[in-house]
């Protein structure tokens, strides 16, 4: 029935229609046109349910991070709390590449799902001694590695479609400068790596700097156990 059309448009329908354009062929992708031939509405249809493109985005990182909420109570133990909620983040890094470089740490969009993620992180970090202050500054510690890693992801995803190789097929037509470079024993160390071989594997580099930075932040709560003064930023 063509006369119910119009109001079949619902917000969650171009929310949902944008997300899965992004997730497919990246944020750049998403545009009111491109949502709205997806739909096979009319354009300025949309207009009545957003206010603009960056409207409809705020609401796509609202949706998508409230698919995958955080458990009611944390771990008792605080290193595995913090590795819950940010193993959890990573994996919605990793199923929506788009979904770091959209996050702004300088100036965030109003996010409602993703509160309960600072307010865990808050938390958990204050009743184990952290003033307000540096538990803040620990959790966008960590939001921000976890983003620095993730934006990669994306910029793989739009890199492999331009240049049609991916990341190993493009390290191979690297590899003949790299030789000649490192056959001038400048660089020994890099020279022995090259040769053993290197992996990047993001999900085990993410691992590997999280535990890092629990450590630093375990030495941190230590301080503060010994009565005393943490550092602060």
């Amino acid at each position: 029935d063509a006369s119910a059309a119009p109001s079949a448009l619902t917000l969650d329908r171009i929310v949902t229609a944008a997300i899965e354009v992004a997730d497919a062929e990246g944020l750049a992708a998403v545009s009111m046109r491109r949502v709205a031939a997806e739909l096979g509405v009319a354009t300025m249809s949309l207009y009545r349910h957003v206010t603009d493109k960056d409207d409809l985005l705020t609401r796509m990182l609202d949706t998508v991070i409230a698919r995958d909420p955080l458990p009611a109570d944390p771990p008792q133990d605080w290193r595995a709390a913090i590795e819950l909620a940010a193993r959890r983040l990573w994996g919605q890094f990793r199923r929506h590449p788009w979904l770091a470089p959209a996050l702004s740490v300088t100036r965030p969009q109003m996010v409602v799902s993703a509160l309960p993620y600072s307010e865990w992180m808050l938390s958990v970090l204050h009743s184990r001694g952290l003033d307000l202050q540096t538990a803040f500054t620990a959790h966008l510690m960590l939001l921000n590695y976890a983003r620095g890693i993730a934006v990669n992801l994306e910029s793989e995803r739009e890199a492999e479609a331009y240049s049609g190789l991916d990341s190993e097929q493009w390290m191979d037509t690297q590899e003949p400068e790299l030789l000649d470079i490192l056959a001038t024993g400048r660089f020994p160390a890099l020279s022995r790596l090259v040769t053993a071989g290197y992996d990047l594997d993001l999900d085990a580099l993410f691992e590997f700097g999280l535990q890092r930075l629990l450590d630093g932040l375990a030495a941190l709560l230590d301080q503060g156990r010994r009565g005393q003064t943490p550092c602060t930023p």
